[in-house]
């Protein structure tokens, strides 16, 4: 009998006292070298305390329904009736992924989401890679969504009557750096804390813009004079469609924290986008049925309180899709910290509320630093919000095709592939790879190509950061792709809850029970 522990394997005592003899030098190897050991990527994180709801936000939140109901209600006012069911194809795709990503979440636990789940299948390269993308990706949404939900914030002022009508943005970036000061804090203060306000701020902001539709589709909207549709319309709808869905499988970053991570994190993965999907459906019916009704003058006076609900329930959204976005970086970064690929600080949790601290602290210059600098230098913030929305879609895509590619090979290896999970891994890859294309091309037709090259530059040095960390400690690299493990604490309680993460193999004890 031999005992698994780490990456290799501890012979039993009776096997000889010569076994007990390498037994011992090795345990004397490790503890004088113990800046080699990989430490835990979970390791100080609060593990298996969040119930399902707060998984179930944190990827609804970084989907952000509201602003994404408004997107289907523009696609709608652009191709009519048609515009349906192409939101119906956007979830369809998104779908797809979800079902080659829930692959990976019903079998590791991990914090790095993507980022382990590539490792496992492709390789560090790759795994390194993917969360290059995943911190692009994120690190957008964060300061985009800090931007939208500053001006939106300033618009329902002003429709309240509470501000002056005002121009410019010095205003809107002043409440974005507060904005921003206070979701560090919350994000630090621990994701049961952020993740209970993302869900309440999500849930007021979806009844506020479905109030809205129900009342324009009652009392009538103006009439959709739709575009011709032809291949450029089709593909601009659809790329609003999946644009809207992108990050629903950031709550894959709070399996370590989650009490059943094996059977919770999913079915969220799944429901997520069909969820979203079926909701800005909902919103294009109810604005095209608006539009049926005829014109709103005839249908009474104006309802006064509508333009500043909406704006009340945007920037409540947006500010919740920047805190989500924030919980999924940091523990994007805490794991590449833990495994010694990046500073050894990002891998560092709060001694008492347990969270990735540092991490956090490093993106807030970032969340609000950068567009305060762009604005210095003469960019409209609305201009740096188009930028970032673009290079998050990018990088999402680029993320979603890695773990595509990544699914066929991880199942190969720990012996549980079949022709049908292969064949939705080929189809989700080809569908994202096809999307992927169209972004690119939309980007170069609205001349934001230099966003595709800052993109390809990001991940080109993340490939060069990652040579020179295999030039100087190649143990590190195989400390990629570490996950979840069950520690003594699960079995006996009061014991100490870090300990060693699994094995780099699949079907090491980091998998379901």
């Amino acid at each position: 009998m031999s005992i698994t522990y780490g990456s290799g394997a501890i012979a039993s005592p009776a096997e000889g006292s010569g076994a007990i003899s390498a037994l011992a030098d090795a345990i004397a190897d490790a503890l004088a070298r113990p800046e080699e050991r990989p430490a835990a990527p979970r390791g100080g994180l609060e593990r298996r305390r969040l119930s399902a709801l707060p998984v179930a936000a944190q990827a609804v939140s970084v989907v952000a329904p509201s602003p994404g109901m408004m997107a289907a209600t523009a696609t709608v006012t652009a191709m009519g009736a048609a515009a349906v069911p192409v939101i119906g194809l956007a979830t369809l795709a998104m779908t797809l992924v979800g079902l080659v990503v829930a692959q990976f979440a019903r079998r590791i636990a991990a914090a790095g989401s993507l980022y382990t789940y590539v490792s496992k299948g492709l390789g560090p390269a790759a795994g390194f890679l993917t969360g290059c993308a995943l911190i692009v990706a994120y690190g957008s949404l964060v300061v985009m969504c800090l931007l939208g939900s500053g001006r939106r914030a300033v618009a329902f002022l002003g429709e309240a009557g509470l501000l002056p009508a005002l121009s410019g943005d010095g205003v809107p970036l002043l409440v974005t750096a507060v904005l921003g000061t206070a979701m560090t804090a919350i994000v630090v203060r621990g994701v049961r804390v952020s993740a209970a306000l993302t869900l309440l701020l999500e849930a007021c902001s979806v009844a506020a813009v479905l109030t809205v539709l129900a009342l324009t589709a009652y009392r009538g909207g103006p009439a959709i004079t739709p575009s011709t549709l032809d291949v450029g319309v089709f593909a601009a709808a659809l790329l609003t469609g999946i644009r809207a869905l992108v990050g629903f499988e950031s709550g894959c970053a709070l399996s370590v924290e989650a009490r059943k991570p094996f059977a919770v994190v999913p079915r969220v993965v799944l429901w997520t986008p069909a969820a979203c999907g079926a909701l800005f459906a909902l919103a294009g019916v109810l604005h095209l049925v608006g539009s049926t009704r005829g014109d709103p003058a005839a249908a009474g006076p104006a309802l006064p309180f509508l333009p500043a609900l909406v704006q009340l329930g945007l920037a409540s959204s947006l500010f919740a899709c920047a805190m989500a976005s924030m919980n999924a970086v940091v523990r994007v970064l805490f794991s590449m910290g833990r495994e010694r690929v990046t500073p050894r600080a990002l891998g560092r949790t709060h001694a008492r509320y347990r969270t990735p601290h540092v991490a956090a602290y490093a993106m807030m210059p970032l969340a609000v630093g950068a567009p305060l600098a762009l604005w210095a230098v003469g960019t409209p913030t609305r201009q740096v919000s188009a930028w970032l929305g673009l290079l998050a879609v990018l990088a999402f895509l680029v993320a979603y095709l890695l773990v595509c590619l990544a699914a066929a090979p991880f199942l190969r290896h720990i012996g549980e592939d079949t022709a049908g999970t292969s064949a939705v891994a080929a189809l989700a890859a080809a569908t994202t790879a096809a999307a992927l294309v169209l972004v690119v091309r939309a980007g170069l037709n609205d001349g934001m190509g230099a966003l595709v090259a800052v993109l390809a530059a990001v991940l080109a040095l993340g490939l060069l950061w990652l040579l020179r960390v295999r030039r100087r400690a190649p143990h590190r690299m195989r400390a990629i792709g570490f996950f979840d493990a069950a520690t003594p604490d699960d079995i006996l309680p009061g014991s100490t809850p870090d300990g060693l993460a699994s094995p780099a193999s699949p079907r090491g004890p980091g998998g379901p029970p």
